[in-house]
C-alpha cells in the first residue's frame, strides 16, 4: 500500500508519520486490495483535522476525523475508514449468489 502524507501549514514529525503508518496497516490487514491511501493533516480554529482517502480497485472511500490532538484525529479517521471498509466488504459478499438453496 502506498501512503501519501500531506500537512497543510503543519509539520509532520517522524513520530506522527510512524503513528499514521501503523494505524493504516490495520486497514491493510483487513483488506488487501488497497492500492493507495492519502492523508491530509491541518488545523482548524479549534480542532485538528485529518482527511483521508483509500483507493480500492474501483472505489474510493473518504472520511474526515477530528480531535483535540492530531493523534486523536488520525485515530478517528482510521475508525471511520474501517467502518466504511467493513460496510463495503459486506455489500460485496451479500451480492454473491447463494449456493446453499435446495434444488426444486
Amino acid at each position: 500500500m502506498n501512503l501519501n502524507l500531506t500537512g497543510r501549514h503543519i509539520e509532520i514529525t517522524p513520530h506522527l508519520r510512524e503513528h499514521i503508518s501503523t494505524r493504516f496497516k490495520k486497514l491493510a490487514k483487513f483488506n488487501h486490495h488497497i492500492a493507495e491511501a492519502e492523508v491530509v493533516l491541518f488545523q482548524d480554529r479549534a480542532a485538528n483535522i485529518a482527511e483521508g482517502r483509500i483507493h480500492l480497485n474501483h472505489t474510493v472511500l473518504t472520511a474526515k476525523g477530528q480531535g483535540t490532538d492530531m493523534y486523536f484525529a488520525v485515530n478517528d479517521l482510521v475508525e471511520k475508514l474501517l467502518h466504511q471498509l467493513r460496510k463495503y466488504e459486506g455489500k460485496l459478499h451479500d451480492r454473491k449468489r447463494p449456493t446453499h438453496l435446495p434444488k426444486p
